[in-house]
């Protein structure tokens, strides 16, 4: 039988970082230095060293959808640094509402004849 494992989980051990790296990524990629990446979101530049080099949040569920709300997000967090904690909300609450939790869910927890299906959503 498999570890039972909430989909809060997947959430803190997958796609919240997952969302941190992307971000981080992406300001980044708009000039922003490494070093003032890691002060705006509070955390070490080795973090944001290990997101670069993929050593922390290896997958990516993100769509093409995604991907653009991560854009329109970071235009927001560029212009004011205040709003990064509510996009990452934000990201994380679409996310859920595409099913990639479930997926991710059902690509690590249910083992055997239950795979394919979310024992929490029922979707």
């Amino acid at each position: 039988m498999s570890k039972l494992i909430f989909p809060q989980e997947i959430e803190v051990w997958y796609i919240l970082p997952l969302i941190r790296r992307k971000i981080a990524l992406k300001l980044i990629e708009s000039g922003l230095p490494q070093k003032k990446v890691a002060e705006m979101m509070g955390i070490t530049p080795a973090a944001v060293n290990q997101y670069k080099k993929r050593k922390r949040a290896k997958e990516d569920v993100f769509d093409e959808e995604l991907e653009k709300e991560l854009i329109n997000s970071i235009k927001k967090i560029i212009t004011n640094n205040e709003l990064l904690g509510k996009e990452i909300i934000r990201l994380n609450n679409l996310v859920k509402k595409r099913g990639l939790i479930c997926k991710l869910y059902q690509d690590r927890c249910i083992l055997g004849k239950d795979k394919g299906s979310c024992p929490y959503c029922k979707d």
